[in-house]
């Protein structure tokens, strides 16, 4: 089993645990799921995510590579600047999606799942042969620990000598807390105001120490990777390895705005140019399903008796009392406002396609 810097700050406060598809032992939630969801939208939640993965990119070549890995534009990047991506095969499929951060033209860091950590690592050293840039895995060195919620700048802003009035959204900058280094970006997966502070491993517990205290005030909670899950399928965001996998293409799971054919011959990309002029075979959209019970995953997803999809996921959003879902649909029926059923409990039962994000639709609360 493997433990983050916080498995014991975690045992201390009461967490239900479970143990991820990679052996992290994390916490499931605290209190509740309900509970942890709502404080984030209307309070503060810190999180645990240290088990991501972040991989330095350095040397000459650092920027080449990164244009050649993703389909966004890594070159319009600034110093402290980051941006969202995915990485795709020659075929257009995904190989992973990351976040990646510029700290000089010399050095990237591409933050990864856990789930996909040492694949990535893999298919990076595969195509930076006969490259001037070498790759460090620096995940062990660090902890994580993600501020979320509309309260998330007031708490930190009392804790550190950065000044987060100024930083912007995907932007990160490096201070303390108290004596301890630290580098805070604002970024997050909750659809809230937030940052993920980076600490050394060593820090950790202090620096959650000093959040949970100085957050008091704000109504801090600890939230659990349940919750994660509740509030990012409130937003539309996908989880790659779950809603998405290395059978999709970003035009099929929502990730298409992200491609920039502009930046370059990055891999994938004549792919995906036929892929776009021919439209995606199926496409990832919410489902309003009737009744209180939850679809399951892996369901068939019907019209008229006939399968035309899968559901991914189903969920009971705490913030908008709704019971709601993410299915896979089959061209042409992933038309907002389709009438469609699902079985629940062997119960073929009334759905709606929806366009997603449920919560938030224009991104506000993001950028507050």
């Amino acid at each position: 089993m493997k433990l983050t810097p916080l498995y014991h700050k975690h045992l201390e406060l009461g967490a239900k645990m479970y143990t991820t598809g990679m052996g992290y032992a994390m916490p499931a939630y605290y209190s509740s799921v309900e509970e942890e969801a709502r404080n984030v939208r209307e309070r503060v939640g810190m999180n645990d995510v240290s088990l991501m993965g972040r991989l330095d990119l350095k040397g000459r070549d650092a920027l080449a590579l990164t244009q050649k890995l993703i389909v966004n534009n890594a070159a319009r990047l600034e110093d402290g600047q980051a941006l969202y991506s995915v990485l795709c095969n020659d075929k257009g499929l995904i190989v992973d999606d990351v976040v990646v951060l510029r700290f000089e033209q010399e050095h990237f860091r591409i933050i990864t799942s856990s789930m996909y950590r040492a694949k990535t690592q893999v298919w990076i050293r595969k195509h930076m042969r006969g490259m001037n840039v070498y790759l460090t895995d620096v995940s062990s060195s660090l902890a994580m620990i993600g501020v979320q919620g509309p309260k998330s700048r007031d708490l930190l802003s009392g804790i550190t000598d950065i000044d987060l009035s100024k930083l912007g959204f995907f932007r990160f900058a490096f201070g303390k807390f108290g004596n301890a280094p630290c580098m805070i970006a604002r970024l997050g997966f909750s659809g809230e105001l937030g940052y993920e502070c980076y600490v050394n491993t060593e820090d950790a517990v202090d620096t959650w120490d000093m959040i949970a205290e100085a957050g008091k005030p704000h109504g801090v909670m600890p939230y659990g990777m349940d919750t994660l899950d509740a509030l990012r399928w409130e937003k539309g965001f996908v989880f790659f390895g779950f809603d998405a996998t290395e059978k999709e293409n970003p035009y099929e799971c929502r990730l298409w705005p992200f491609i920039r054919y502009n930046c370059g011959d990055f891999i994938g990309r004549e792919a995906l140019l036929k892929i776009k002029e021919k439209g995606p075979a199926k496409k990832l959209m919410g489902l309003e399903v009737s009744g209180e019970k939850l679809i399951a995953a892996n369901q068939p997803v019907k019209i008229g008796g006939k399968t035309v999809g899968e559901t991914m996921a189903g969920f009971r959003s705490a913030n908008l009392g709704r019971n709601l879902g993410y299915a896979y649909l089959n061209a042409p029926h992933f038309a907002e406002g389709t009438q469609v059923s699902v079985a629940i409990n062997g119960v073929e039962t009334p759905a709606t396609v929806a366009e997603m994000p449920f919560y938030d639709p224009e991104g506000k609360r993001l950028r507050m």
